[in-house]
């Protein structure tokens, strides 16, 4: 007998599309927790706790990437090579209050980082965020799906229903 369980779901999942345009601000929110070495720093680690602006709610915070980064090159034609890893964590104000985006890429201040996982609201997100580098914030344009993992309430009991059967 195998030690899981598997079988079809009884009822279909709904994909959801979030986009959100945030400012990111990395002034005074990062410390280096480790030195590195060379010109590029080398084997650095910052540990940051970014704030995240709505500019479309007068310049209201709503939500931090907490996280690391880590300066993984050596390669001094590389020297902002960072591998960036983090969660968004949703605040009050934001419409998705207590979610979070599990984050991760390169650089901070251009390109773009993947959405790898999600909770709350935000459940089994997948998705990409583009980055534009203003001078003191970084425009941060979230795209991302992700499937609700509750049922909507069923008339005959008052319970919110998990999907997953057991």
């Amino acid at each position: 007998m195998a030690p899981y369980q598997s079988k079809p779901l009884d009822h279909s999942l709904q994909i959801q599309e979030l986009h959100y345009e945030l400012n990111l601000y990395t002034d005074n929110h990062q410390e280096s927790m480790v030195g590195g070495h060379g010109s590029n720093r080398y084997g650095e680690i910052d540990v940051n706790d970014w704030a995240l602006i709505d500019p479309n709610q007068n310049g209201r915070t709503v939500g931090h990437a907490k996280g690391l980064r880590i300066q993984a090159t050596q390669d001094p034609n590389y020297a902002a090579r960072w591998h960036t890893s983090f969660d968004i964590l949703f605040e009050a104000g934001s419409g998705l209050e207590g979610s979070t985006l599990q984050v991760m890429g390169l650089d901070v201040l251009s390109g773009e980082w993947s959405i790898v996982g999600g909770t709350g609201t935000l459940d089994m997100a997948r998705g990409v965020i583009y980055k534009r580098n203003l001078g003191n914030r970084v425009e941060l344009h979230i795209h991302a799906l992700y499937i609700p993992m509750k049922r909507k309430r069923d008339s005959s009991d008052s319970r919110e229903k998990n999907v997953w059967s057991w």
